[in-house]
């Protein structure tokens, strides 16, 4: 059985003397979200229309009901100026309706009742949200009705149903104005709404809201607010009532408000939860395998990263949030190296906590805010409450678990003493060797330097360092009298002004460079593993000279960190690893060691999801602000819990039966957090 609705808009004429309306516009998208949602209406298809001309929509509803099968259910919406002759013939102005000529220029009720006839449809629906809209059904006859019963949207009725706000010599009002420029919703849609959405259009609490009790709320409502509109019901060739959507929840339960939700965001929710399945699939130590097609071939995959990469949604309406998927996973990837898998699973529970949250009528930008507040505050409580520091004897499992290799965990274990590099070797096995080392706890000064995009990694090989302490200046006659070959360049300094940074970036046009910023203790153990001298201030801007120049056999740079080996020649410094590994493994290898450095610097939690989940619980305590505020913030913190569930889910366990020797990396965990926020922000921001 299909679901199929048409939403037609039209607040804006080329005939000045048909005023001007706003209400279409925000009631389209508005009900478009509530019939699209699939806890609400379900519809299979919501195509909307604004401020088309005649011909356009007369073709746009017969494309909606020509296709239709017998089992089908259609839904016709129209938001228009409702025009009236002489005779009572009714016409709905389009955006080029002449208002003394509508018979030519505008959708005629004879079209859509015709139109409405023919559908071969069981199901069909019309909503006329316009002036004098009730004379569509002069002539009509009310049907009897009788409820069916039943546990879904399937087989939920037959019949053709009209609904109209006002009767054939009302106007209908935008909220507390005459069909003018209204900044608020048309009252009668938008009490259409407030019952779909919350579930108060359930008026005998079975669950479902069938086109009776929607219309009885409605003229209750609308009647108790305008005294002077009246909704008008009929149903033509009906002996059942159309089921025309899920309660929105609990029965009896009442909304705070009208929903708040666009189409666009559940869009977005929709995608999101498409794509993020298959990775939530994959967490924990029984993580399934995710299988995707990949050029219309079927393949097993474990890894988020590899899913979301493959990942292509039936639907091409999923894309948009599934793509979200994909910039979290890639963002937690680039951070923290593990945790993506996590990330998803709190995003998803956010996302769906919110839009309940916008089904009661909370506003976005305040739940917004309630978010940004406790993912800021789970930050402060993962730092003072829940990490401790990271044993020694503790290396290898975490890096096993956050690889999800043993061999790659004893590696990480025993290399992890200091900074370590990745990078891919042509040969099968697992390789390391220790080098002269430091990393610094600063990145480059500008993203233009980047050479690797996909990673966001400055990466240089056998580079020449020029150290400077204090200010920089003049770099062009610094280095002017270099002879640097095709050697690149790291420079590293106490402070780089604008006009000097410009500068490299354009000596960054011919040669690999870049300019990280540091503390002088810094610039000097920098000095004691690349050799070299530092320059200073008081030197002037004298051209430098090679033997003053430091030298690194590697240098790895991103937007937060500065990893340097040194040359063979330079035998001083800090022990580092060089890690070589074959193709299949640098990812592992490089979120084991990304997990391990977050762990050393910040400690660790409880792992599996509980230490999250316990995270999320202290937060809903601390929850403060205003109502919406609150509800945010109340959304955010219970969905750390997801993690944990997930993991017990594909482990066919209950949480409190998860190992309690698991670790997590307390810097990966706070990843998690600031990334979950960032998506789920970004969600609730989409109009």
């Amino acid at each position: 059985m299909g679901r199929h609705a048409l939403l037609v808009a039209t607040g804006e004429y080329e005939d000045v003397r048909l005023s001007r309306l706003r209400a279409p516009e925000q009631d389209v998208e508005r009900l478009a979200a509530v019939l699209e949602d699939p806890d609400v209406g379900g519809f299979t298809t919501v195509e909307v229309l604004r401020d088309r001309t005649d011909h356009e929509i007369r073709r746009a509803v017969e494309d909606l009901l020509a296709p239709r099968e017998a089992d089908d259910l259609v839904l016709l919406y129209f938001s228009c100026h409702g025009l009236t002759t002489a005779a009572r013939r009714l016409y709905f102005a389009a955006s080029n309706t002449v208002q003394d000529r509508p018979a030519g220029t505008a959708i005629p009720r004879s079209f859509l009742n015709e139109q409405l006839e023919d559908c071969r449809a069981s199901g069909r629906v019309l909503l006329l949200d316009c002036c004098f809209s009730g004379a569509f059904v002069e002539g009509f006859k009310a049907g009897g009705t009788s409820v069916l019963d039943g546990a879904d949207l399937d087989g939920s009725g037959s019949g053709y149903v009209v609904m109209t706000a006002s009767n054939a010599y009302e106007y209908a009002f935008e909220q507390d104005s005459l069909s003018l420029d209204a900044p608020l919703a048309s009252l009668f849609t938008d009490v259409l709404i407030e019952g779909l959405a919350g579930g108060a259009a359930d008026l005998d609490g079975d669950g479902w809201i069938d086109v009776d009790e929607l219309f009885k709320y409605a003229q209750g409502e609308v009647r108790a607010r305008r005294p002077d509109q009246t909704p008008q019901y009929f149903a033509h060739g009906s002996s059942q009532p159309l089921r025309i959507a899920r309660a929105g929840g609990a029965a009896g339960r009442r909304p705070r408000g009208t929903a708040s939700y666009t189409s666009g965001q559940l869009l977005v929710a929709r995608g999101f939860r498409a794509a993020a399945e298959p990775v939530c699939r994959t967490l924990g130590p029984m993580g399934r395998r995710a299988v995707v097609f990949v050029d219309r071939r079927p393949v097993e995959l474990s890894d988020a990263s590899a899913i979301v990469d493959a990942f292509e949604p039936d639907d091409p309406r999923d894309r948009l949030g599934a793509g979200y998927v994909r910039d979290l996973v890639l963002q937690v990837r680039r951070e923290a190296g593990d945790g993506a898998a996590s990330a998803v699973a709190v995003a998803r529970g956010a996302i769906g906590g919110l839009v309940d949250a916008m089904r009661d009528g909370h506003n976005p930008v305040r739940l917004l805010r309630g978010v940004t507040a406790a993912a800021a505050r789970a930050t402060e409580l993962i730092e003072r409450s829940l990490a401790r520091p990271l044993q020694p004897a503790e290396l290898t499992q975490l890096a096993t678990a956050a690889s999800g290799d043993p061999e790659v965990g004893r590696l990480v274990g025993a290399v992890a003493v200091g900074p370590v590099l990745v990078e891919e070797s042509k040969r099968f096995e697992l390789e390391f060797e220790f080098h002269r080392g430091l990393r610094l706890d600063r990145g480059y000064a500008s993203d233009r330097f980047v050479t690797d995009t996909v990673g966001g990694t400055v990466v240089l090989q056998d580079a020449w360092v020029l150290l400077a302490a204090g200010r920089l200046t003049d770099v062009d006659r610094l280095t002017g009298g270099l002879e640097l070959g095709e050697h690149p360049l790291l420079v590293v300094c106490e402070m780089l002004p604008h006009a000097e940074l410009a500068e490299l970036l354009r000596l960054g046009e011919t040669r690999d460079v870049v300019a990280v910023t540091a503390e002088l203790d810094e610039v000097e153990r920098l000095q004691g593993v690349v050799g070299g001298a530092i320059h200073y201030p008081y030197w002037g801007s004298d051209p430098a000279l090679k033997s003053s120049l430091g030298r690194a056999a590697r240098v790895v740079v991103t937007e937060r960190d500065t990893t340097v080996l040194g040359h063979p020649g330079v035998n001083r410094g800090h022990t580092a690893a060089l890690v070589r590994a074959p193709a299949g493994d640098v990812d592992k290898v490089r979120r084991a060691v990304r997990a391990v450095d977050g762990a050393v610097r910040e400690g660790v939690i409880r792992g599996g999801g509980v230490g999250l989940a316990e995270l999320g619980s202290l937060l809903a305590r601390d929850a403060t602000g205003g109502p919406e505020e609150i509800a945010g913030w109340r959304a955010f913190a219970a969905a750390l819990a997801e993690p944990a569930a997930r993991i017990a889910e594909n482990a066919a366990l209950t949480v409190a039966d998860l190992d309690e020797t698991l670790l997590d990396s307390a810097g990966v965990a706070r990843t998690v957090v600031t990334a979950a926020a960032h998506t789920t922000s970004r969600f609730l921001l989409v109009h």
